[in-house]
């Protein structure tokens, strides 16, 4: 079943260049949401462990793959963006959502909903991995809990070959998400950053750090790297990104950010960027992203 959702863009959903990456996150991470919710006959916020602790489907992995005709600031104010949910789940532990989105005058009703091939993507899309967690000692130990009072036998099952956790683990030993190429030549050293998180602006409802702003933080990084150093010089516009998570932050901690830079041998308009997020707390490693992006 493909659930789809309308969203006319304002100005909460758009910053100085239309629609932005972690807004639109935020919003497509929503519909995920609700999708699960309307699969399984309740709020998420009602999910209990057996003994009855809280349970959250927390964000693990996230690939967006964005068309060179729909960038995502191509979409700006007034614009009517339709967003089209199916969901498989492993057993009641992990969910995965596949998210296609566009004008609504361009997504039809009848469109596939699909892991989408690159060479031949027509809509932007984006694919989520949920799995279900319970604090354990506050936002820094996590456990995975599956929720004992919800029925998870309404959504199409997801064979565990196709699992977007298993990348995960693979990218956490092998320090990369594969979509920067070894050819690939390093622009300069790592740039550092640091970020004190923000217990206000930067948590959920659920108190934890919002899985949308980690993009935020590397966002960060990003600006101050490019307005420190001699890299090419333009809007940088995204076309591709892997994230995986593997951790949280306390609201009150601070993460420190390593970027590198790349420049692809054969399209000198594309850098490829990798983010690695550690807490200070303890030095773990939380978030691994690489972002493929266009140099206007």
């Amino acid at each position: 079943m493909v659930r789809r959702y309308d969203l006319t863009l304002g100005l909460p959903h758009t910053n100085r260049r239309g629609l932005w990456e972690p807004l639109l996150l935020m919003y497509a991470g929503h519909y995920q949401w609700q999708s699960i919710a309307s699969a399984i006959g309740r709020p998420l916020s009602e999910l209990r462990t057996v003994s009855g602790g809280e349970v959250y489907a927390a964000f693990y992995y996230i690939e967006e793959w964005i068309p060179e005709r729909a960038p995502i600031e191509s979409f700006g104010l007034d614009a009517t963006v339709r967003f089209a949910v199916a969901l498989r789940s492993f057993k009641n532990i992990a969910i995965e959502g596949l998210v296609c989105f566009d004008r609504a005058e361009v997504l039809g009703d009848t469109d596939p909903i699909r892991v989408p091939d690159p060479a031949t993507l027509v809509h932007p899309s984006i694919r989520f991995g949920n799995i279900f967690i319970t604090p354990v000692q506050g936002n820094s130990e996590l456990r995975v809990a599956p929720p004992a009072n919800a029925d998870f036998s309404t959504i199409p099952p997801l064979p565990n070959a196709d699992n977007p956790y298993h990348l995960s683990r693979e990218a956490k030993e092998a320090g990369s998400l594969g979509l920067i190429e070894e050819s690939w030549r390093r622009l300069g050293e790592a740039f550092d950053f640091r970020y004190d998180i923000d217990v206000d602006r930067d948590t959920n409802g659920a108190g934890l750090v919002y899985f949308a702003n980690y993009i935020t933080f590397m966002e960060e990084a990003e600006r101050a790297a490019f307005e420190a150093r001699p890299l090419p010089s333009g809007s940088r516009s995204l076309r591709h990104r892997r994230t995986a998570y593997y951790g949280n932050a306390d609201p009150r901690d601070t993460i420190r950010v390593s970027l590198s830079v790349f420049e692809d041998p054969r399209r000198t308009s594309h850098v490829g960027l990798r983010y690695t997020i550690v807490r200070q707390q303890d030095g773990n490693l939380i978030c691994l992203s690489e972002a493929i992006k266009r140099i206007a």
